[in-house]
C-alpha cells in the first residue's frame, strides 16, 4: 500500500513538472512571436517614414512619428529582456542568437536617436536624404531582429 502511495505521488510530481515545462515553453514561444511581430511593425513603419521622406520635403510629419518608433524600439528591448529571463532552458546556440538580437536592438536605438537628432535640423534635401537613410537603417535592423528571433525555433 505504501509503495502504491509513493508511486502515485511520484507520478503526480512528474505530471506537474511536465505541465510547468509546457507552460514555460508556451510562454517563450508567445514572447518570441510578440517580438517578431513588434520587429515587423517597426520595420514597416521605418520604411514608411523613408518613403515619406523620399516623396515629400515635409519633415514635420515624420517628426510626429518618431515617438511611436521609439515606443516600438523600447518594446523590442523589453521583449528581448523577457526572453532572456524566461529562457533558462535555451541551448547555447539559442542564447547566442538572443544575444545577437539584443545587440542589434541597441544599434536600432542608436539609429532612431540619430534620426531624431537629424530631423531637428533638416534644412536641405541632402539632410532629408540622410534622415531617410537612417530610417532605412532602422528598418534593416528591425528585420535582422525578426529573422534572428525566427531562427530560435521556439
Amino acid at each position: 500500500m505504501r509503495s502504491v502511495w509513493k508511486l502515485s505521488l511520484a507520478l503526480l510530481c512528474g505530471a506537474t513538472l511536465l505541465a510547468a515545462d509546457a507552460d514555460s515553453k508556451a510562454a517563450l514561444k508567445e514572447t518570441a512571436q510578440k517580438l517578431i511581430t513588434e520587429s515587423r511593425t517597426t520595420r514597416d513603419m521605418a520604411m514608411q517614414i523613408a518613403e515619406q521622406l523620399r516623396k515629400s520635403a515635409d519633415a514635420g510629419a515624420v517628426r510626429d512619428q518618431i515617438a511611436t518608433l521609439e515606443q516600438h524600439a523600447a518594446s523590442i528591448r523589453q521583449l528581448i529582456t523577457d526572453l532572456e529571463s524566461k529562457g533558462t532552458e535555451l541551448t547555447a546556440r539559442q542564447r547566442q542568437q538572443l544575444e545577437t538580437a539584443r545587440k542589434v536592438a541597441e544599434i536600432l536605438n542608436v539609429f532612431i536617436e540619430n534620426k531624431k537628432q537629424m530631423l531637428a535640423s533638416v534644412t536641405s534635401p541632402r539632410d532629408r536624404d540622410q534622415v531617410r537613410y537612417q530610417a532605412i537603417g532602422v528598418a534593416q535592423r528591425a528585420e535582422m531582429i525578426e529573422k534572428t528571433i525566427s531562427k530560435l525555433g521556439l
